[in-house]
């Protein structure tokens, strides 16, 4: 992650200017890879390019959810029912392939389960990979 710069060096604007001009600042920002100070009141926020950041990589999250599917394989039903509404949230975001290996795992434990949980997840893998599949 980069380091931001004091405060006190910053450029700074007030939040009317801000949100009179903010397609301009932002593609400034961008542009000029620079960070400003938006104050507000008596406070002053940050604004910098999201490219700042280390950011999440999705293959992180893809490899978080099928651990998470089957970590609730061998846990308590509330477990699974979170994991299953975390996938829902997310299935639109992750890979073909990691939608395949969600859906496999889930079947396993489907076919030795007699949680009807399992096949709501069941249903919602193959729901978002028909909806991957109609977008090609």
């Amino acid at each position: 992650m980069r380091k931001l710069p004091a405060i006190s060096e910053m450029e700074h604007i007030t939040s009317k200017e801000f949100g009179e001009h903010m397609d301009t600042i932002i593609d400034r920002i961008t542009r000029e890879d620079i960070a400003l100070a938006i104050d507000h009141e008596d406070k002053s926020f940050v604004i910098c390019p999201a490219s700042w950041f280390d950011l999440l990589e999705m293959k992180h999250v893809e490899n978080m959810l099928k651990t998470a599917v089957k970590y609730a394989r061998v846990m308590e039903e509330n477990d699974l029912k979170e994991t299953i509404e975390t996938i829902q949230e997310f299935s639109c975001f992750v890979s073909e392939d990691c939608l395949h290996k969600l859906l496999a795992i889930a079947l396993e434990r489907q076919a030795d389960s007699t949680n009807s949980l399992w096949v709501d997840l069941v249903a919602t893998l193959k729901e978002a990979l028909e909806t991957v599949k109609k977008k090609e």
